[in-house]
């Protein structure tokens, strides 16, 4: 069994997630006044464990960096669910009473205070619900609460 590698990510802050790319928002999930707002987390890391808890319904989200990765790019995978919540749906009025949310985040460390990559969200219900088949997946930038981006000088 050999020692785990150092990993560059700032751990135990908040970090602030922004859209950079809406895939797919089937039920209008992102906020209409501001969509680039996301839900912040808060990102721990033990070992090559990383765990994020995540302001979307306060789900916690579990992983591990990924073997193979650049030297100068740490990348890792995590997922998480909640259950028994209550989402918007397709049409305004409509409210979905979902079994489970699921997510999955991916991610790539680009300096010790930022990361990107794409968070996928799925509705899952046992009992169909007209216009609640529904899912979220956006390419997304997290960046540490009151810190600049990578490479910009603030």
């Amino acid at each position: 069994m050999g020692c785990t590698r150092a990993y560059i990510q700032n751990e135990n802050v908040v970090y602030e997630f922004t859209t950079r790319d809406v895939i797919r928002d089937d039920c209008g999930l992102l906020a209409s006044a501001a969509p680039e707002d996301l839900w912040d987390g808060k990102l721990h890391i033990s070992g090559e464990v990383v765990r994020l808890e995540y302001g979307l319904e306060d789900a916690l989200l579990v992983g591990r960096f990924l073997d193979g990765s650049a030297a100068d790019s740490d990348v890792f995978a995590m997922d998480g669910s909640v259950a028994n919540v209550s989402l918007p749906g397709k049409e305004a009025e409509a409210q979905c009473f979902v079994d489970q949310l699921t997510l999955h985040m991916e991610g790539t460390t680009r300096c010790a205070t930022e990361f990107v990559g794409v968070l996928s969200v799925r509705y899952e219900q046992r009992i169909q619900q007209p216009g609640c088949a529904c899912q979220l997946w956006v390419r997304y930038q997290a960046i540490q609460q009151d810190k600049s981006p990578c490479g910009s000088s603030s």
